[in-house]
């Protein structure tokens, strides 16, 4: 028997999995995210070579393939070092984006398509094989461009309500839902707003759909703009495809609020056939795992591993 790792890096989880060739599930580590670009390179280093170390722990035996779908690694080069895989014990190493994790999990028999990542940050990802081509539209990191994830609906929550404060926006709804969560005036929050950093922007997004299911007229143009912006990485992907193409949609955001997978639904091209994830991202990470080894994902490899890894968590 073979023994692999999957692992499913986000900014604000992470999601490790050890597992067999045929599917069953040994030991899962779940624990905050570890973005080099958000918590900075030694940080988050440390952090992703603790879980492996964690998890490789619990193999039987040296783990034949470990894939490692991680958030913002791919700007730095060697991130885990050249000999990772021989401090693991592995044969098969891979570090790389988590968009892989996302767009496997949906399409993960290798065909085209992209994966759109909605959750603390955001970006589309196309994957066009036969061209060789894997590559990403926006995901440029949350000071640039993110409008539309989890830290840019928050962000834009507490801009909405700061000005207004200040009287140059309209009064918002959403002030009496912030004050509500931090008990305390804006002013008087911002130690806690500013030290909780990106993830903890991203954790105020449920504020603009509670105020926009208020029919708060602030809280609907944060989400519909979100929508919009989201439509439009989507809307670009659209000139690599002669024909309709499958849209895999993940994340906490469109996770939590189907309906806005929807309002993005609706602003897309109608050759993208977006659908919502339906597995688990790090099942995609275990499905590149399995083929970076050259073990065939069957339809019964698929449900071993999600009935295993649900069954975990009963």
């Amino acid at each position: 028997m073979r023994y692999l790792i999957a692992m499913d890096g986000g900014g604000t989880k992470n999601h490790t999995v050890l597992f067999q060739e045929d599917g069953h599930v040994l030991y899962q580590s779940k624990v905050p995210g570890a973005n080099p670009l958000d918590i900075g390179e030694a940080p988050a280093r440390s952090r992703l070579t603790a879980v492996l170390t964690d998890v490789v722990s619990h193999s039987p035996e040296p783990p034949e393939s470990v894939f490692c779908a991680a958030a913002g690694t791919p700007y730095y080069e060697n991130f885990l070092g050249t000999d990772i895989a021989q401090r693991l014990g592995c044969r098969h190493f891979y570090i790389g984006t988590d968009a892989y994790s996302m767009i496997s999990s949906g399409l993960y028999h290798g065909e085209d398509g992209c994966c759109l990542i909605v959750g603390t940050g955001c970006g589309v990802w196309v994957r066009r094989r036969d061209k060789g081509c894997f590559f990403p539209i926006g995901g440029w990191g949350y000071i640039i461009d993110t409008l539309g994830s989890g830290f840019s609906l928050g962000r834009e929550v507490v801009r909405a309500v700061c000005l207004a404060d200040d009287g140059r926006a309209p009064q918002t709804a959403l002030r009496g839902l912030l004050c509500a969560l931090t008990g305390k005036p804006p002013r008087q929050s911002l130690p806690w707003l500013y030290n909780g950093g990106r993830a903890h922007f991203a954790s105020l997004a449920h504020l603009a759909f509670e105020g926009a299911a208020m029919g708060d007229a602030v809280s609907c143009a944060i989400v519909e703009n979100g929508a919009d912006r989201l439509a439009e990485l989507v809307r670009t992907a659209d000139q690599y495809f002669d024909g309709p193409y499958p849209v895999v949609m993940g994340g906490g955001i469109v996770t939590a609020y189907p309906h806005y997978a929807e309002m993005i639904r609706a602003r897309c091209p109608a050759r993208a056939q977006l659908t919502l994830a339906a597995a688990p991202p790090v099942f995609g990470a275990a499905v590149e795992a399995m083929r970076q080894c050259g073990l065939e994902v069957t339809e019964g490899f698929r449900s071993t591993f999600l009935t295993a890894l649900k069954a975990q968590y009963a």
